[in-house]
């Protein structure tokens, strides 16, 4: 089982000290962070496409091993609800280069957003999408946790997102060989305090491992993302991970320290 473990974005005020040198241009934040871990969910693409000059610097900012995955933007799976339409080619095309770091594209819907209501438009976008992408389906509304679901889904190899987040149900369903987790939390930590632990959810995360542990032999490969709300500091919580998984520590260092983090 390859295991990738990082966070859902790298552009954040809050680490700028913690994680950042203070005097590094915000240009460079993505060769710093890629200098640290290996993986990281692109959460931006959800509120905007971005250019194709944009994914370039992506692209070349980034060691060759690096992995990128990305949520599907808002106006396809919130404000269309998955009807057709044509952002889907314009998003696809936006993130065309980053060629092969790009591995799986993230479906995240709205918690009013049912499999029923789903299933149709989803069907047609599969048969859509380029086979060179995972795919991974963020359901919030509980019938995405339903047996037909669970069907349907491993019908078309598409994984159903683990996800710690407040109002969805834990769960460890498997519907293909990819698990992707996104530790996401209960949003009442401010992004003015993002930078240092302020919650210990290290009983959460011993479990999401346990959990993950258990099914290894059945999966080739796992992402786990860590948000800035789960704990506070997601570059934090990651090296947690790392370490119940007996990886060792990612380290970065901040110019007006002395010492790796």
């Amino acid at each position: 089982m390859n295991i990738k473990i990082g966070c859902t974005g790298w552009s954040y005020q809050g680490w700028i000290g913690p994680f950042y040198p203070k005097s590094m241009d915000d240009t460079n934040y993505l060769k710093h962070y890629s200098s640290a871990f290996d993986i990281t969910e692109v959460n931006s693409t959800f509120y905007k496409i971005p250019t194709r000059m944009t994914t370039q610097k992506w692209f070349t900012d980034t060691p060759d091993d690096f992995t990128f995955t990305a949520k599907l933007p808002q106006v396809i799976t919130h404000e269309n609800r998955l009807r057709p339409g044509p952002y889907l080619d314009q998003f696809l095309d936006s993130v065309t280069p980053l060629q092969s770091k790009m591995k799986v594209l993230v479906i995240q819907l709205p918690p009013s957003l049912s499999f029923d209501e789903s299933k149709t438009n989803l069907e047609k976008m599969v048969n859509h999408l380029p086979k060179n992408y995972r795919y991974a389906v963020e359901g919030r509304h509980p019938s995405w946790f339903s047996d037909p679901s669970i069907q349907f889904l491993s019908r078309y190899n598409l994984c159903l997102v683990w996800n710690d987040v407040s109002s969805v149900p834990l769960h460890d369903i498997i519907t293909t060989d990819l698990v992707y987790i996104r530790l996401i939390g209960d949003r009442t930590i401010p992004e003015n305090q993002f930078g240092k632990i302020h919650k210990d959810r290290t009983s959460q995360i011993k479990s999401w491992v346990e959990k993950l542990t258990k099914i290894k032999d059945s999966i080739s490969f796992a992402a786990i993302l860590a948000n800035n709300h789960y704990e506070g500091f997601s570059p934090q919580t990651a090296n947690k991970l790392r370490l119940e998984l007996d990886m060792k520590p990612v380290t970065w260092s901040d110019k007006t320290q002395t010492t790796l983090v």
